[in-house]
């Protein structure tokens, strides 16, 4: 169940609910807080930025860059199997970031591009960045 707090009917809401978890004395509740999802435009210039990097280090497979790129950056994450209960690795999934979270990962990406490739990867409003991104959008 999802409730926007900036509306005061769906405060009304969660306050019931919470007290109708609390009158029925339920053991466990999880409450969550729903991140914002990352935005169109973030994903759009990060899926560029592959292309861009991808382009400056001569690989044409643009799914293994990004691959490596998290790798190289995050690292990867430990999954338990849901069929198994095996512990594995996992690859972190950019579709799972909310907008803070993508937005550090493209601040390192960024970071460790130009310092360890020397690649630049313009972000909105930098210059070079409309160059690029009318470049990308003819080849891709």
């Amino acid at each position: 169940m999802r409730f926007d707090l900036s509306k005061e009917i769906d405060v009304i809401r969660l306050h019931e609910k919470v007290e109708y978890h609390i009158r029925r004395q339920t053991k466990k509740l999880e409450l969550t807080e729903k991140r914002t999802e990352r935005t169109i435009n973030q994903n759009s210039l990060f899926h560029m930025w592959i292309s861009v990097f991808a382009e400056d280090i001569g690989e044409l497979n643009l799914d293994a860059v990004k691959r490596d790129v998290k790798r190289t950056l995050l690292g990867m994450r430990e999954v338990r199997n849901r069929f198994t209960g095996e512990i594995q690795s996992d690859d972190y999934r950019t579709s799972e970031m909310d907008t803070k979270q993508l937005s550090e990962f493209m601040d390192k990406f960024k970071t460790w591009a130009l310092s360890e490739f020397g690649c630049y990867l313009p972000y909105f409003g930098d210059a070079g960045y409309e160059e690029m991104m009318d470049y990308y959008k003819k080849r891709y």
